[in-house]
C-alpha cells in the first residue's frame, strides 16, 4: 500500500470579536482602593523637630556672639573718645596758660629783656592829615599830629574813625 502524505490542515486565524453595531460597548468599571498617603513616622517627625530647635538655638548663639563682638568694639571706641576728649581739654588748658597776659609779661621781661613802659602815649592824627595824604608836605608839624594823653580811653573815640577796621 502506498502511503499518502498527510495534507496540512489549514489553521484559521481567529477574528476579533465584534460588538453588535447597534449598541456601544462601555468599559467595565471597577472600584479602586483609596491611594495611600505616605505619612512620616514618629521617629522622623521627632528628628525634624529636634533639628529645627537645634538650628534656632545655634542661630541665637551666633547672633549673640556677633552682638558681643560689636559691643566690645563700641566700648573700645567709647574709651578712645573719652581719652581724646581729656587730651583735648589738657591742650586747651595748656594754650590758655601760654596765652595768659601775666605769662607773656613774665617772658617779655625775663627772657627777652624788655622793660614795662613808664606811661602810655596815644597819637591822635589831625583831621587834615587823615583826609590828605600829603599832610607832611603842607607844613604840618609832628607836634600838630601827636598829642600826648594821660588817659587813653578819652582819646579812643577820636582815633577810632581813622583806624577803620583795625583795632
Amino acid at each position: 500500500m502506498a502511503v499518502v502524505p498527510a495534507t496540512r490542515r489549514s489553521v484559521a486565524v481567529p477574528q476579533p470579536r465584534r460588538a453588535p453595531a447597534t449598541r456601544e460597548r462601555r468599559p467595565q468599571l471597577r472600584v479602586v482602593a483609596e491611594p495611600r498617603v505616605r505619612r512620616l513616622s514618629l521617629g522622623a517627625v521627632t528628628v525634624l523637630v529636634v533639628g529645627g530647635v537645634f538650628a534656632v538655638l545655634f542661630g541665637l548663639v551666633v547672633f549673640h556672639t556677633v552682638l558681643l563682638k560689636n559691643q566690645q568694639q563700641l566700648d573700645h571706641l567709647d574709651a578712645q573718645v573719652t581719652q581724646e576728649q581729656a587730651h583735648y581739654q589738657q591742650l586747651r588748658l595748656q594754650v590758655a596758660q601760654l596765652e595768659a597776659p601775666q605769662r607773656i609779661l613774665d617772658v617779655a621781661t625775663t627772657k627777652l629783656g624788655m622793660v614795662p613802659p613808664a606811661g602810655t602815649t596815644y597819637l591822635t592824627p589831625a583831621a587834615s592829615a587823615a583826609t590828605s595824604s600829603a599832610g607832611a608836605s603842607q607844613g604840618t608839624s609832628p607836634s600838630d599830629t601827636a598829642a600826648p594823653s594821660d588817659d587813653g580811653a578819652s582819646a579812643w573815640p577820636q582815633v577810632k574813625p581813622y583806624l577803620g577796621a583795625a583795632p
